[in-house]
Formats: C-alpha cells, sequence, structure tokens
C-alpha cells in the first residue's frame, strides 16, 4: 500500500529558511495553527518549549505537506481520580509503576490545505509514534499525549489512530486542571496513546 509521505516527501526541520524556500501553505479551517507554523514556532524553539518538524513534497517543485510540534511532558497519575490511576497502573509491572510517566507532548499537528483529505494526518501520527519507540531515540516515553479540540472531526480523527481520553468526561478534566470554566467553554479534550502496544514482543 502507498503511503504518501513515505513515497513523496523529506522529513525536515521546521524553520525560517524552509519555510521561504518552499510555495506558500495555508490552514483555512484553523488560522491559529497556520499562524503558529509560519511564525510563532521560533519563539517556542527559542524558549526551549517545543520543536517543530514538518514533511516537503520535493517533487517537481517543493510544497509543504505537514508539520508537528513535540515536547517533553508527563503522565501523572499520582493526582489522577482512582478509576483512571487503576486503568494507567494496569499496564505498567507492578515492579515499575510511579507517581508519573514519561510522554511526549503532540503541542500542534498540521496538514495543509493542497494536501488535505488524503489521511496524510494518520501518517503523520503513525511517524510519530514509531519515532518515539526507534532504538535510537534518547529518552525512554511511554505515552503520546495531545490536547485535542473537542469536536468530532478532531477526536475522531484520535480516536481512529488509538488514542483514548484520560478524564471520562469534561468535568472531570476541569476539576483536575483547576479551571475555573462551565464545561461549555472547555475547548480541548486530553487524550493518550500507548507506545507500548507498538513494541516488539520479547
Amino acid at each position: 500500500m502507498s503511503i504518501f509521505i513515505e513515497d513523496n516527501c523529506e522529513f525536515v526541520e521546521w524553520s525560517s529558511p524552509l519555510i521561504e524556500s518552499c510555495s506558500n501553505f495555508s490552514c483555512k479551517h484553523d488560522k491559529d495553527i497556520e499562524q503558529f507554523f509560519k511564525r510563532d514556532f521560533e519563539y517556542y524553539e527559542k524558549q526551549l518549549l517545543g520543536k517543530s518538524y514538518g514533511f516537503v513534497k520535493t517533487k517537481p517543485s517543493f510544497e509543504l505537506v505537514a508539520a508537528f510540534t513535540v515536547s517533553n511532558s508527563m503522565l501523572p497519575v499520582v493526582n489522577f481520580p482512582k478509576s483512571i490511576k487503576n486503568r494507567i497502573n494496569r499496564q505498567i509491572p507492578n515492579s515499575k509503576r510511579n507517581s508519573q510517566y514519561p510522554a511526549v507532548l503532540v503541542g500542534q499537528l498540521a496538514v495543509f490545505d493542497s494536501f488535505a483529505g488524503k489521511h496524510i494526518g494518520d501518517e503523520v501520527l503513525s511517524f510519530i509514534k514509531s519515532w518515539f519507540i526507534d532504538p535510537l531515540n534518547k529518552t525512554g516515553c511511554r505515552y503520546i499525549i495531545v490536547d485535542a479540540v473537542n469536536n468530532d472531526k478532531v477526536i475522531k480523527f484520535y480516536k481512529r489512530n488509538g488514542f483514548k481520553f484520560i478524564f471520562d468526561n469534561i468535568e472531570d478534566e476541569i476539576e483536575y486542571m483547576k479551571l475555573d470554566l462551565e464545561p461549555e467553554y472547555k475547548h480541548t479534550r486530553l487524550m493518550y496513546f500507548d507506545l507500548i502496544v507498538l513494541k516488539p514482543v520479547g
């Protein structure tokens, strides 16, 4: 089966020279994320808050296909409700259970308009998953975390790719995060993927 980014793209570190060397890109449904990958990513990188990467289609001309930002994070189960703590700890051997587990946060993820509708977002998530279980990865990472925009399309996208809600409902998430707002004003949901399911047995 053909995989678009594997067959047609080069994996690159996101940078201003890269943007200048390629044709323009847009995210018409999310101008905030377009702004992030056109300019704001530099601030996050300079402050060591996140690193951005992307995929570039190289033929017949250079076109920016997709981008994502990652940063170190954790899953702090010690503060979770007992039912959630038990659900997560159940997947960890008794001797290795801890108050928190290493994770990577995917802070931004975009597929640009010219390449929408090709399931490239699924391919990007598959790439990120494989990247963090690669033997050459320099740090331990058990989970991938996202703070997904709370609309049906985005939630279905992450669920399709194996992500689960950390909290069973949005009220518990608000309480855990100590947010002073009503549920209808909480526009994101915390979700996670357990990378252990991708590790070879043995």
